[in-house]
């Protein structure tokens, strides 16, 4: 999509939004398309390990190019992940590959665990348009508490050859970040910041674009974690969620959720086997959620009704903590 051309459907939807549209006449503009519901980890903070194995899978080829085909011309970008470790599928770089060529921005969200330099080196060159490392600690003590399964030392240094192969190539892309989860009710602020000094460091002269810094959420009331429960009624006052008027999120087998916190798949909008992209986005069933969220019924969807997500605070009605990352994503060269 042309720049001009996405910044006034980017104010169309906000007006929708705004308006509280049920019948939306445009297509999204993000698609989070789960390339793999498998991963490698059983993180404590993540509530993949609770998904049955009869849901774990990779997404065929042949329906990820239909979803692409679609999205072509009206999608901004793709996050080509979402409940799964997207380098655990087999053809990750023609996957990334053939959106590229149908003019779609590309994003992975990875553990890093899987990376080797000879990986690094393709999805470099595969026009990637953004990676962010999710590392989720500061410290092997920390990290390893969270990421169950993978090696504090391992993961770091596959993201630093990752970035030294990035400066050797001189290549601008993908724009690279790490987001670390800032989560150790052992330590105080001044520890954690001491922490993240240090950990800094060990990029220094690599072409890091940004460090992000998160606090856990409890994936609509699916995680449940007694140092979350503060944090939830804190923001319990504010009910502002985006997803239905932008976005949609495909599962590997392609059926479509209304977001990417419907972790367990409780909000079906559609089947991609059998439906299209614009047909799902203004189906029945999508519309009667808008009109839910309108009239402040939404405390009958689940899993909307326990999501601490909803309820974070915001600017001109939109969520603030993302409000800022999103315009720079969307605007970004």
């Amino acid at each position: 999509m042309k720049k001009i051309s996405h910044f006034f459907n980017l104010a169309r939807i906000y007006l929708n939004y705004i308006l509280k549209k049920s019948n939306c006449n445009y297509m999204p503009v993000r698609l989070w398309v789960e390339i793999t519901s498998r991963c490698n980890l059983k993180c404590r903070l993540c509530v993949n390990k609770d998904i049955p194995p009869s849901l774990k899978g990779d997404m065929d080829f042949d329906l990820y190019k239909k979803i692409i085909n679609e999205a072509a011309g009206n999608v901004y970008d793709i996050n080509l992940f979402h409940r799964g470790e997207p380098l655990l599928h087999p053809k990750l770089i023609p996957i990334i590959s053939y959106a590229k060529s149908r003019g779609i921005k590309t994003r992975i969200h990875t553990n890093a665990t899987l990376l080797n330099p000879e990986l690094s080196k393709k999805i470099i060159l595969s026009g990637l348009d953004l990676i962010s490392f999710s590392f989720d600690g500061y410290t092997k003590k920390t990290y390893e508490k969270n990421r169950i399964g993978a090696s504090y030392e391992k993961s770091l240094n596959n993201i630093i050859d990752f970035l030294r192969i990035k400066k050797e190539l001189k290549s601008k892309k993908p724009f690279t970040i790490i987001q670390v989860m800032e989560f150790d009710d052992k330590l105080s602020l001044e520890e954690i910041m001491e922490q993240k000094k240090k950990f800094l460091k060990r990029f220094s002269n690599l072409p890091l674009d940004k460090l992000v810094t998160r606090h856990p959420h409890n994936w609509g009331g699916f995680l449940k974690l007694k140092e979350l429960g503060k944090n939830y009624e804190e923001n319990k006052r504010t009910i502002s969620c985006t997803f239905p008027w932008y976005s949609l999120t495909i599962f590997y087998n392609g059926k479509v959720y209304l977001c990417p916190q419907d972790f367990l798949g409780k909000i079906l909008l559609g089947d991609l086997n059998k439906n299209s992209i614009k047909e799902i986005f203004n189906h029945k069933t999508i519309k009667d959620i808008r009109k839910k969220f309108k009239t402040s019924k939404m405390n009958k969807i689940i899993p909307c009704k326990d999501c601490d997500r909803i309820r974070r605070r915001t600017f001109i009605g939109i969520p603030r903590e993302y409000l800022g990352i999103f315009l720079k994503d969307n605007l970004r060269k």
